[in-house]
């Protein structure tokens, strides 16, 4: 009996403490909003109207696209579109349905909102014009209307534009600077995007974003808005300052114990399929694969065995300043050539090729690099941490 007392009392002081710890410090996951983002099939992304993908070196052959999407559903009918996630840009536009598709893209199959029957909607006699650095553009005009999206949630009165002109596949969520919001270099203004009024609806606690992409043939990811997953990536997150892009300070590829350098920003897209970085370093990594210049193709051709994961075990190691250095398999940086541009020549077709191509203006990060990292951003700080990706299938959720 004495020793049944003594244990009641003993688990009740231990009830008594697990409350008391959990009432000091709560776990704030309520401040974040995770969700998926799937990847769209090459297929349904791309065809004579190759337009989605940032275009940064010139080719007639137009480069196969990536893109990382979310479903929303837009206006009183709950009308649901999926829109591309993209951090090089801040605007969040969805096609009309009576939208004009240019140059054949078929920019209607992910969704279309019919702006007159939403009971909600409120025109904001704004006009948005758009022009992607690969050429794409959409132009319509600014509206207010309800969006909902996750597990119910709601933003009313949100600010985006409805687009009834475009060359894209599909509609554009921009998690960019506001500083780089269409509005802002006309009339020197700005308003509360996406990410912004998700914090100002109360939803997270800080304005920014955690991005995970899978592995390689994998095709869904996470976007964490207002924190991050700590069970996908490790180590510490190194974080950097930016200005009016999202860049970091790239320095060098290492690869077979060299390290071809050349200290630049590069800005991490997440609507670039494939890597662009300075000539010299790409000459360096095609040299060292033994790869050469395809003038006709504008791809760097490798041995095909160098696609191969078990035949090619190279890694490329990404370094930063500060001493970050994010490794990747060397594999993922070589496809068939008919898997890299589309309308390749029949004899061109099965050879392959580096997806590291050399920069014409700005370096770019895009899937095949941000596949190996983790990447948080928070636009109010103005800052971007990164860290080595860890393909894990648990969560540890934290606020940023």
């Amino acid at each position: 009996m004495k020793t049944t007392l003594i244990q009641n009392a003993l688990l009740t002081t231990l009830l008594a403490l697990q409350c008391e710890a959990a009432a000091i410090s709560p776990r704030d996951d309520s401040k974040i909003i995770a969700m998926d983002m799937q990847l769209a099939d090459q297929d349904e992304v791309a065809d004579d109207g190759d337009v989605t993908k940032r275009d940064y070196i010139k080719n007639d052959l137009k480069f196969k696209k990536n893109a990382y999407t979310v479903e929303l559903k837009i206006g009183s009918k709950k009308k649901k579109v999926k829109v591309a996630v993209d951090t090089g840009s801040s605007d969040l536009w969805v096609p009309t349905k009576n939208v004009q598709c240019l140059d054949k893209v078929k920019c209607k199959k992910q969704g279309t909102f019919q702006v007159e029957k939403s009971k909600t909607l409120k025109k904001l006699n704004e006009d948005f014009d758009i022009e992607y650095p690969d050429g794409t553009t959409a132009s319509g005009e600014y509206v207010q209307d309800t969006i909902r999206f996750g597990k119910k949630k709601t933003l009313s009165n949100e600010e985006f534009a409805i687009v009834d002109k475009t060359n894209s596949e599909m509609g554009v969520m921009g998690i960019g600077l506001e500083d780089e919001e269409e509005v802002a270099g006309k009339d020197n203004k700005t308003y509360y995007n996406f990410v912004y009024s998700l914090k100002k609806a109360g939803y997270i606690g800080k304005a920014g974003y955690s991005l995970y992409f899978p592995e390689k043939d994998k095709k869904t990811g996470t976007i964490v808005f207002g924190g991050v997953d700590k069970d996908k990536y490790s180590g510490d997150l190194t974080t950097y300052k930016v200005s009016d892009k999202l860049t970091v300070p790239f320095e060098s590829v290492s690869l077979d114990k060299n390290d071809y350098k050349n200290n630049t920003d590069v800005l991490i897209d997440t609507a670039s399929r494939f890597s662009y970085l300075p000539k010299n370093v790409i000459e360096g990594i095609a040299k060292a694969l033994d790869g050469s210049y395809n003038e006709d193709t504008g791809v760097y051709i490798v041995d095909c065995k160098k696609k191969n994961k078990k035949k090619f075990k190279d890694t490329f190691t990404f370094n930063f300043r500060n001493g970050l250095s994010i490794d990747a398999p060397g594999y993922q940086f070589v496809l068939k050539l008919k898997d890299i541009k589309d309308h390749m020549p029949k004899h061109e077709k099965n050879k392959c090729g580096l997806t590291i191509f050399p920069a014409d203006d700005e370096s770019v990060l895009g899937d095949n690099f941000l596949r190996n990292a983790y990447v948080s951003v928070n636009l109010e700080d103005k800052s971007i941490g990164m860290a080595q990706v860890e393909h894990s299938k648990h969560h540890s959720y934290q606020s940023l």
